[in-house]
Parts: C-alpha cells; sequence; structure tokens
C-alpha cells in the first residue's frame, strides 16, 4: 500500500520496504553463492590436477622400476629384498612392510582389506619397496679376467668397449651363466692410468677396465657364489657378465626444507648406499642427506606406499616370497604381480571438499591410486619353461 503526504507525495509502506530488502538480500546470497563457489572450484581444481599428476607422475615411475626387476640376476632370483641386513631400517619379522617413517592415511579399517588372502596388513605404516635388476638402457658386456675373483676389490676387464652408460661409475652386476642364479653387486669407478688387455689377448684400447669395490652386504642371506670367468671367449664357460645395475629403493618421508616440510616419494638406484659402496643416512633419518646421498625426491604430496606381492599361490601377501629354484622351489616361490597402491593430497590450506586431517598443515584433499604390475623376471621365466628346470 502507497502512503501519501499532505503535499501529495508517495511512498513504500513499511511492510513493502522489508519485503524488498528480504528479496534483495535473498538475490544477493545466492549470488555470492555462486561466486564463493565459483572461486572455491577455481583454487580447488587446479591443486586437485597437480596433486593427480604427483600421483601419477610417481606411478609411472615405480611402474617401470617394479616391471624391470629381476632383469639379468638369472632365473629364480631374488628380485623383491624382503629385509634389509642388519643394521638397516627395515630388519625383523615385518621387514619391508609398514617399516616407513610415516604413519599411513588409509587408517586400520582399509588396512585390513590390503591382503584378503594373509589376513590383512598388521601396520598403517608407510611401506618400503626395493628390487634388484640390470640397467635396460645399458649394455652388456663380459669379463675376461680371472682375477681379482668376483666379489672381491680390484681391476675387472671386459672383452667389449665400455659404452657411454658406464662412464660415470655406479653399481655393477656381477652374474655368471650357471643355474641357480648367482649374482653380486660391486661399486664400480672407472681407473686412471693405462689401460688392460685381456689376459689371453687382445688390444687394450677395445677393452673396458673398472675398479670394482668389495660386494656390499648380500642382496639375502650368504653371497651367491658366481664363479671365476673363462679367460677364452664365449661361447667358453663359464662366463661372467657384467652389467650396470640398479638397486632401487622408494621411501615415504617428509621433506626436509623447512619451508616445506610436505610427504614426498623418494628414490635411490643404489639403495641404501652411496656410488662407492657406502651407507647413507635414508630420508626421515638422522643425518640425512649426507655428503654422497643416492636419494633424490620424486613427487611432493605423496603420503602413502603400500605394496603387495602375488606369487605362484595367487595369494596377495605384504611380503614377497622367498624365491627357492628348483627342485625344491621353482614357478610357485615367483613373485607373478606386485599391487602398488600411492596415496597422495594437495597441498594448498583452505580448499573446498576437504577431507581428512593433514597434521599441522591443516585439511586436504585426497586422492588414490592403484597399479597391478607383472615383473620381468616372471615373463622370462615362465616362457623359458623346461629350459631352466
Amino acid at each position: 500500500m502507497r502512503t501519501h503526504d499532505h503535499n501529495g507525495a508517495t511512498g513504500f509502506s513499511l511492510v513493502e520496504l522489508m519485503v524488498a530488502m528480504t528479496v534483495t538480500l535473498i538475490v544477493s546470497g545466492a549470488i555470492y553463492g555462486l561466486l564463493a563457489s565459483g572461486g572455491n572450484a577455481f583454487r580447488r581444481e587446479p591443486e586437485v590436477a597437480d596433486r593427480q599428476q604427483n600421483i601419477r607422475m610417481a606411478m609411472d615411475l615405480i611402474t617401470r622400476d617394479v616391471f624391470n626387476a629381476g632383469a639379468a640376476v638369472g632365473p629364480f632370483g631374488q628380485m623383491f629384498s624382503r629385509t634389509d641386513p642388519a643394521g638397516g631400517s627395515c630388519t625383523g619379522a615385518q621387514g619391508m612392510n609398514g617399516c616407513g617413517v610415516l604413519a599411513g592415511s588409509l587408517g586400520a579399517p582399509a588396512a585390513a582389506l590390503r591382503a584378503p588372502g594373509d589376513g590383512g596388513d598388521p601396520s598403517t605404516n608407510t611401506d618400503v619397496l626395493e628390487l634388484v635388476a640390470a640397467d635396460e638402457n645399458c649394455g652388456t658386456l663380459t669379463v675376461c679376467s680371472q682375477l681379482p675373483v668376483p666379489g672381491a676389490a680390484g681391476r675387472f676387464v671386459t672383452r667389449e668397449t665400455m659404452p657411454a652408460c658406464m662412464q660415470n661409475g655406479g653399481f655393477a652386476l656381477l652374474s655368471d651363466s650357471n643355474t641357480p642364479p648367482n649374482f653380486l653387486l660391486q661399486p664400480f669407478a672407472i681407473p686412471g692410468g693405462a689401460p688392460q688387455a685381456c689376459p689371453n689377448g687382445g688390444n687394450a684400447a677395445f677393452n673396458a677396465n673398472f675398479q670394482l669395490g668389495a660386494s656390499v652386504l648380500p642382496w639375502l642371506g650368504a653371497p651367491a657364489p658366481v664363479a671365476v670367468p673363462s679367460l677364452n671367449a664365449p661361447p667358453s664357460t663359464p662366463v661372467v657378465f657384467f652389467y650396470r645395475a640398479r638397486v632401487v629403493r622408494y621411501a615415504i618421508a617428509n621433506n626436509p626444507d623447512p619451508l616445506d616440510p610436505s610427504p614426498a616419494l623418494w628414490r635411490s638406484e643404489t639403495g641404501r648406499f652411496s656410488t662407492a659402496g657406502a651407507l647413507q643416512p635414508e630420508p626421515g633419518g638422522g643425518g640425512f642427506p649426507g655428503a654422497a646421498s643416492p636419494w633424490q625426491l620424486v613427487a611432493r604430496g605423496i603420503e602413502d606406499l603400500q605394496v603387495e606381492y602375488m606369487a605362484g599361490d595367487f595369494v596377495w601377501r605384504n611380503q614377497p616370497a622367498l624365491v627357492v629354484p628348483p627342485p625344491g622351489g621353482g614357478y610357485p616361490t615367483l613373485v607373478r604381480m606386485v599391487r602398488i597402491t600411492l596415496s597422495a593430497r594437495a597441498l594448498a590450506p583452505n580448499l573446498g571438499g576437504q577431507t581428512l586431517t593433514a597434521g599441522a598443515g591443516g585439511a586436504a584433499v585426497r586422492g588414490q591410486l592403484v597399479t597391478v604390475v607383472t615383473p620381468r623376471a616372471a615373463f622370462d621365466e615362465l616362457q623359458m619353461g623346461s629350459q631352466i628346470r
């Protein structure tokens, strides 16, 4: 109802004014909600995309390493580490399972479902993954020097010219042509002085010379007895093959950078050792990184790593099976498949749609990625069949 004053001017009543103000507030609130929602999505989606990119990049790297596990170690080789030797961070009955320094984000209910055939994972801590393989991008050489013997320190000579991928040193994997699998891991460098030739002749300029340190701590139990190589060229046996090795180890730990202490996935190509074979501090441990640390930060925001293994009995377990050559073991002891679960979180604060707390950083938007990989060693050995029985 409009009102009129004594001069004939019109206006709104109090009721009309209140209704108009209410409608205006409702419309304004709706517009603000849309703007706020759009702003949150504008901030959230790039962070979520960045999280997904981190977790996919990390998973791609792990997948390639797991697929290459066991390359050149020989048939029925122990390609996945079960436990560290004395003094390592993953010793005891649990071995690599749940020995990471960070607690996982999956929680007890999800942990009970990780390995239904094995009763579930008793730990919610992050796992550590370690495997051995030859560098698939580097060539294969044959040793022609009988002294020093494999496993001992000294100058080793090969019949072939040194490939470029070996000129910076690293780890050597020495294996022979015998079965069951025999292999040793030794640090190597390029020696100074005049090159040596094979003892049974040959041009030193066409041979490769390597200075090898003593074998590092055995991969599993006692060191394997790699044979002393024949001085005669192949196919004379025994032949000792020389590969550039990878002892790939993954672990999750906080970034030591005080400006970004978020959890991250770390990777080493020489395990717990420097390229010279000396033990080094691991991420999350005292003294890290150390002057000769082999560890590299792979991806930020990765806060949980869970690894499960399936052998020939088709049961998922939290530890790899102990590989036993035939006739006592054979194919049932091979790791046929590896299931990797990575959990990541977006690192920016105050994002819409946040889940679970993220410690001192507040809430976080989390995601998970799972993949299953068959190691190359399982492919090779199953294809060879009766040739390696």
